[in-house]
């Protein structure tokens, strides 16, 4: 910890900083179990336009999230971490009192900028309040919270979208519960990245001129394919589920949620792995965990197996967030945290608003949603592959006199 508040306030500030971050996965998928219902109200509106009630905010985060990033530079974080959460749950709840899918629509545009914000702004704040260790250890906490944080949100969805599908919306209105506590245990962390640029480590008095410019491309790339594969489940599984008989949207939404609970198991344990292995090899198992969840759930679609296809790729989900999040902290200069974050918000749900228009012509051409999935679980092969090929590569290349990705 980089500064001198007592433990008790530094608990609360780590509560609310994982609580925060909760909010950004939920964002959309909780209410991804009232898409059918959403669609049988709107049922002259096509399903690529109902799909749009999860897939716009992901598109207003990548259009606002750099500037976003930028901003938070140049003003703080805290504030706009605290406006950020009144405007989630205003525009995330407006399900509730709009009656035309336009405004509805118009609402989730807004709720992504303010997700774009809380994202930037949390992460941010993470790797300015900590450094070594202790942040790997906080960023492993806020990734597991995200995860458990969205079996209990996307249930509650879930039971919420079986009264009615506009109660699903009520759910966004819990982020205004956590600002007072931000007020409270948080302060802005000017001071300390000022004084940290003088006595940092060597990442974090990086000049722009010395920032790895290669390894945070591949950061972000991965952060685009994690996403572009994951969000088929919030927006596709529902639809595979009532095509295999199973409607209850009480069961979809507690199918959502385990992929996020296993994403909170495996990325508490993620700093153990990351003591023994390079981040290329926990990056190429956490993909290859996603595509074997992937095949599962496209060619078993029997309960019991989308259990455990989902359960796989929760785990591999963990790895890689909790593996890019921290390698980025890392390569980043300090007084650049909100910009590279605001760039991170802007790929990973770039990868969730693509993953929409991916997915239509993916079915269109196998046939099914099943093998949707089997796509998704291919293109996950691949990606292990490549991650793979890093993690050998200062043995493979060492002959040609090529450098590899560093671990």
């Amino acid at each position: 910890m980089k500064n001198g508040d007592t433990a008790g306030k530094n608990r609360g500030r780590i509560l609310f900083l994982l609580l925060s971050s909760m909010m950004t996965m939920m964002g959309g998928a909780a209410v991804a179990p009232s898409l059918p219902g959403i669609s049988a109200t709107f049922s002259t509106y096509p399903e690529s336009v109902i799909a749009m009630i999860i897939t716009l905010p992901p598109l207003a985060i990548v259009l606002t999230g750099w500037c976003i990033g930028i901003i938070c530079d140049r003003v703080g974080k805290v504030k706009p971490l605290m406006i950020s959460l009144a405007f989630f749950a205003l525009f995330g709840s407006s399900g509730v009192y709009l009656s035309s899918l336009e405004m509805i629509l118009v609402g989730r545009a807004m709720l992504g900028v303010a997700i774009a914000g809380i994202m930037t702004t949390t992460n941010a704040l993470i790797a300015a309040y900590y450094t070594g260790p202790e942040r790997a250890k906080v960023i492993g906490y806020q990734t597991a919270g995200m995860g458990i944080g969205a079996i209990v949100l996307e249930t509650s969805g879930g039971y919420l979208a079986s009264i009615d599908w506009r109660a699903a919306f009520y759910i966004y209105l819990i982020a205004l519960l956590f600002i007072p506590g931000i007020l409270w245990t948080m302060k802005e962390p000017e001071q300390i990245e000022r004084s940290s640029q003088k006595t940092g480590t060597e990442f974090e008095n990086a000049s722009v001129s010395s920032i790895h410019w290669g390894h945070i491309a591949l950061i972000y790339l991965a952060t685009f394919s994690v996403m572009l594969i994951f969000y088929m489940i919030p927006t596709k599984l529902p639809y595979l589920l009532q095509a295999s008989g199973i409607t209850s949207t009480i069961i979809s939404g507690v199918l959502l949620g385990i992929a996020g609970f296993s994403q909170g198991f495996s990325a508490l344990s993620c700093s153990r792995f990351n003591a023994r292995f390079s981040r290329q090899i926990i990056l190429a198992l956490g993909f290859s965990l996603m595509a074997i969840g992937a095949l599962i759930i496209g060619t078993m679609p029997d309960l019991a197996f989308l259990i455990g296809g989902l359960i796989l790729t929760g785990i591999g989900m963990g790895f890689i967030i909790t593996m890019l999040i921290g390698w980025l902290g890392d390569l980043s200069p300090v007084h650049r945290y909100g910009t590279a974050f605001g760039l991170f918000s802007m790929f990973l749900y770039l990868g969730q608003f693509m993953s929409g228009f991916v997915a239509q012509p993916l079915i269109d051409f196998g046939g099914s949603y099943g093998a949707l999935f089997v796509y998704s679980g291919l293109y996950s092969i691949v990606l292990a592959a490549v991650f793979a090929f890093f993690a050998i590569g200062p043995k493979v290349l060492a002959k040609s006199g090529k450098n590899p990705v560093d671990s």
